[in-house]
């Protein structure tokens, strides 16, 4: 690749971040609302004898904790003046801690201290700062028509306007690879900053600008194009955050100065965390940026707290791993020329665990492995992720992704504490179980589909549903029970005006046993979903409706993704991070859904035609649309309080609950980005 980066140290890949190369601090912002103030600074320990501290931060990106930098909480803390400083890259911020001059980074790229760890400095990373996917980004120019799918052929001999050595730089390389570039043919050309990235794409020197914060958008809204966006490359296995971070030596002679530091921004986030609106003004006159495009860029940011922190997901072994992950890719690029066989030393918890978090907080334990209930001949968008192991990289544990033949089979096995999420579980078998006393919990909506799930007539009998009230009157039926099959069964039996107490139902042993049993002969009628309903038609059994006339007599068809209460208690930061994969995965599969269906086929453990026959049945709602009034804004749970009260009336369960609300949580798709 050729790459105008001669005075680049061999493992110091010094980059260009957001902001610019303004030398002056922010000016002060006026003070928040005292309504809404973040809580009190703690008292400064009698320890510290800092004369100031010196932090190194970016402008023009908006952060939580620039409440506290404005109203100089940080200073009435440690009791000394701290100076914030801002910088234009990561690796100007490594440098300036190794001279002396910084004694703490804020929001630093993992990426450029990971490059300076892996060179021999002397760097410690104690904290997360901001998580982030759409915030960094490469930009096409617009007169180039660059896409995904024609990279390989347009990006050919071009150049690229990126920062080197950071993490912008190694999304870069990541997505060419994925997308076929050939990287030796693509020049790369070092950023001077985001406002540089802007004028060489408006110049038409460059194909392509890579950058972050709001030169990101302001490419955008200059006509720029995105040829993947932040989630698809998420969707690749690339996380995207940035750190606190200090010198080995500072952390050592000053801890309370690390912790009080870590406290501040702890408050910070807890307070922005709850109710943002009021320090929007405040952050973006301390980030040098107009509200607006600060509150763009903070709809795409997460502030993870202590506790999430500690998790798993992040600093309990993700980081680490993200760390050597992106060191072996920049050895594998030719990049640098050797990685640390471990990162581990480089991180350090202490101070963070030594921090008071948000009241009844604690962190999560340390999960050894997480178990996945999953349907088999039930594609979904998932299954890419599942398949490529991202949940697995993301959760930093193994995921096991275990097949169920029923949804209360799957609310079963977590009540045993066999199972910690069950993904597509039905809604039906959930609101049963939840009614009997269950500890359940729904946390998001897996798929929703009308035509995948029916009830197949045998071929000899001719029913149909102006028949059914005749041709079904002392019949077996054979379905699973308890579920929304067996719901849509009944309403539509009732729709029809089926005489139910003359109708057997055979309680089904799966989808396999239903195709044989209406094969056979000995059933009327046999109820599944997925495969079993394409193969029951196509061996000349039909349907008595569709799943739309269903729809339309109001039978709402759904799958969701549920767990535990007392998981949920334990691991907020694996249900957040495993929802996080999904939409992911969601969204890469909506914008275009042909390069994974193969994967999806056979995850799914089926071929290509018929996986395809039941997507097209199927939609994956994005976060947006799970949390509309329409989904678990009110929906959800009112659907399920319609199901248990026609169960009731039907005579199969005693009595429903007054409300399902309880049994819906949103706080964790909520987290997601």
């Amino acid at each position: 690749m050729k790459r105008l980066i001669a005075v680049i140290a061999l493992f110091v890949l010094i980059a260009a971040a957001c902001g610019n190369d303004d030398d002056d601090a922010a000016p002060a912002a006026p003070d928040a609302p005292e309504a809404t103030a973040a809580p009190e600074a703690p008292e400064a320990p009698d320890e510290m004898m800092l004369d100031e501290l010196n932090v190194a931060y970016f402008l023009e990106w908006p952060t939580a904790n620039q409440v506290a930098q404005a109203r100089q909480t940080y200073d009435d803390a440690l009791g000394v003046t701290v100076n914030w400083i801002p910088f234009a890259s990561g690796g100007d911020m490594a440098q300036a801690m190794e001279s002396g001059d910084i004694d703490i980074s804020y929001s630093q790229g993992l990426t450029p201290f990971a490059n300076f760890v892996t060179g021999g400095s002397n760097l410690l990373l104690v904290g997360v700062a901001v998580s982030y996917a759409d915030a960094d980004n490469c930009v096409a120019n617009p007169d180039l028509g660059i896409t995904a799918d024609n990279a390989a052929e347009t990006l050919a001999g071009q150049s690229v306007y990126t920062p080197l050595g950071n993490v912008t730089h190694f999304k870069l390389l990541k997505m060419l690879e994925h997308l076929g570039v050939d990287t030796s043919t693509v020049e790369l050309i070092q950023s001077e900053g985001g406002p540089a990235a802007v004028a060489a794409l408006d110049s038409g020197e460059v194909a392509m600008a890579c950058a972050f914060g709001g030169a990101v958008n302001q490419m955008i809204a200059n006509g720029g194009n995105l040829v993947m966006t932040g989630s698809e490359q998420e969707a690749i296995g690339i996380r995207v955050f940035d750190i606190i971070s200090t010198t080995g030596t500072f952390a050592a002679e000053n801890p309370d100065v690390i912790t009080s530091f870590l406290q501040v921004t702890e408050d910070a986030n807890v307070a922005y965390n709850d109710d943002r609106e009021p320090f929007i003004d405040v952050i973006a006159e301390a980030a040098g940026m107009e509200r607006a495009p600060t509150i763009a860029l903070l709809d795409a940011f997460s502030f993870p707290e202590k506790d999430v922190q500690l998790s798993q997901a992040w600093l309990g072994g993700t980081v680490q791993q993200v760390m050597k992950d992106q060191m072996d890719f920049f050895v594998a690029q030719g990049e640098i020329d050797s990685a640390l066989p471990s990162y581990d030393d480089f991180v350090d918890t202490s101070f963070l665990e030594a921090v008071e978090g948000r009241p009844g907080g604690s962190a999560e334990p340390m999960l050894d492995e997480l178990n996945v209930a999953y349907f088999l001949e039930w594609p979904t968008a998932n299954q890419v992720a599942q398949a490529e192991q991202t949940y697995d990289d993301a959760l930093g544990v193994t995921v096991n992704w275990i097949p169920f033949a029923s949804g209360g089979d799957m609310a079963q096995a977590m009540e045993s504490g066999d199972i910690d999420i069950s993904y597509s579980q039905g809604l039906t078998p959930f609101a049963n179980f939840v009614t009997g006393g269950s500890d359940l919990l729904l946390i998001g909506v897996a798929v929703s589909y009308a035509d995948a799930d029916n009830c197949v007539a045998n071929p000899d009998l001719g029913i149909t549903a102006d028949n059914a009230a005749e041709t079904l009157a002392g019949q077996s039926v054979y379905t699973p029970l308890g579920n929304v099959t067996h719901f849509k069964l009944l309403k539509m039996l009732e729709h029809l005006g089926v005489d139910t107490s003359t109708v057997e139902l055979i309680q089904s042993e799966g989808g396999p046993a239903a195709v044989a049993a209406l094969d056979s002969g000995e059933v009327a009628l046999a109820c599944a979903f997925g495969g079993a309903v394409n193969q029951m038609i196509a061996n000349g059994g039909n349907l008595v409706m569709t799943g739309s006339e269903q729809e339309a007599i109001g039978i709402r068809v759904f799958d969701i993704i549920s767990t535990t209460g007392d998981f949920a208690d334990n691991y907020p930061g694996v249900l957040t991070t495993f929802l996080q994969v999904t939409e992911d995965a969601n969204v890469a599969y909506n914008d275009d859904r042909e390069p994974f269906i193969d994967t999806i086929a056979e995850a799914a453990g089926m071929d290509r035609g018929p996986t395809i026959a039941l997507l097209d049945a199927f939609s994956f709602p994005e976060k947006d649309v799970q949390l509309s009034e329409a989904w678990l804004g009110g929906t959800v749970q009112q659907v399920m309080k319609d199901q248990m009260d026609f169960f009731v009336a039907q005579g199969e369960i005693a009595s429903a609950l007054r409300s399902y609300d309880s049994f819906v949580d949103t706080s964790f798709l909520e987290a997601v980005n």
